[in-house]
C-alpha cells in the first residue's frame, strides 16, 4: 500500500478542479492563435512577393506560349508557300522539259527546217567540188584527212539521195579555179606550182 506522502505526490500532479483544466486549455488555445497570427504578420511580406512573382512567372509563361504559337504559325505559313512554290515550279520543269522534248537539239520547227536545208546545201557544194576536184583537193579545203574527206563525201550523196527535195545545180567554179585555190590554200603550195 503506497505510503501517505507517495499518495500526495500523486495528487499534486493532477489538477485539482475542472475550472483550472478549462483556463489552462483557454490559455494555451488564446497562446497558439497568438503565434499563429505573429507568424502570419511576418509570413505576410514573404506571401505578397510570392504572389508578385508568381504574376510576373505567369506573364513570362504567356509570352513565351505566344511566341511559340507566332513561331508554329510562321512556320505553317512558310510550310504552305514552299509547297506553293514547289508545285508552281513543278508545273513550269514539265512544261520546258515538254518543250525540249516537242523541238530537236532545242531548236524550233523553222529552225529545225533551215537546218536542214543548209545541210542539202552543204551536201550539195561537197558533191559539186568533188566532180572537179579530187578527194585529196577535197580533204585540204576541209581540213581533214583525205579517207575523212571520202566519208564526207559520201554522206553527202547519201543525204542528196534520201532527201525529198529535187537535186539543184550548183553553180561551180571551174577545174583550174578549183584547182588554184586548192593550190594556194595547201602547205605544199610551192611544189604544187613548180610541177
Amino acid at each position: 500500500m503506497a505510503t501517505s506522502s507517495k499518495a500526495a505526490a500523486r495528487r499534486s500532479l493532477r489538477p485539482h478542479t475542472t475550472p483550472n483544466v478549462r483556463e489552462n486549455l483557454r490559455r494555451e488555445k488564446e497562446r497558439v492563435l497568438a503565434r499563429q497570427a505573429e507568424l502570419e504578420t511576418l509570413a505576410a511580406p514573404i506571401n505578397e512577393a510570392a504572389a508578385q512573382l508568381a504574376k510576373i512567372d505567369a506573364i513570362v509563361d504567356a509570352r513565351a506560349a505566344a511566341a511559340q504559337r507566332k513561331i508554329e504559325q510562321l512556320e505553317k505559313a512558310r510550310d504552305k508557300r514552299i509547297e506553293k512554290i514547289r508545285a508552281e515550279f513543278a508545273a513550269k520543269i514539265a512544261a520546258a522539259r515538254t518543250d525540249a522534248e516537242s523541238t530537236e537539239l532545242g531548236l524550233t520547227r523553222d529552225e529545225q527546217e533551215h537546218e536542214e536545208a543548209l545541210l542539202l546545201d552543204y551536201a550539195r557544194a561537197i558533191v559539186a567540188f568533188a566532180e572537179g576536184a579530187s578527194a585529196t583537193e577535197l580533204a585540204s579545203v576541209l581540213g581533214v584527212g583525205t579517207r575523212e574527206a571520202k566519208k564526207v563525201l559520201e554522206q553527202a550523196k547519201t543525204d542528196l539521195a534520201t532527201s525529198s527535195v529535187p537535186l539543184a545545180p550548183v553553180e561551180t567554179a571551174s577545174v583550174t579555179t578549183v584547182e588554184a585555190a586548192v593550190v594556194a590554200t595547201s602547205p605544199a603550195a610551192p611544189a604544187a606550182v613548180g610541177s
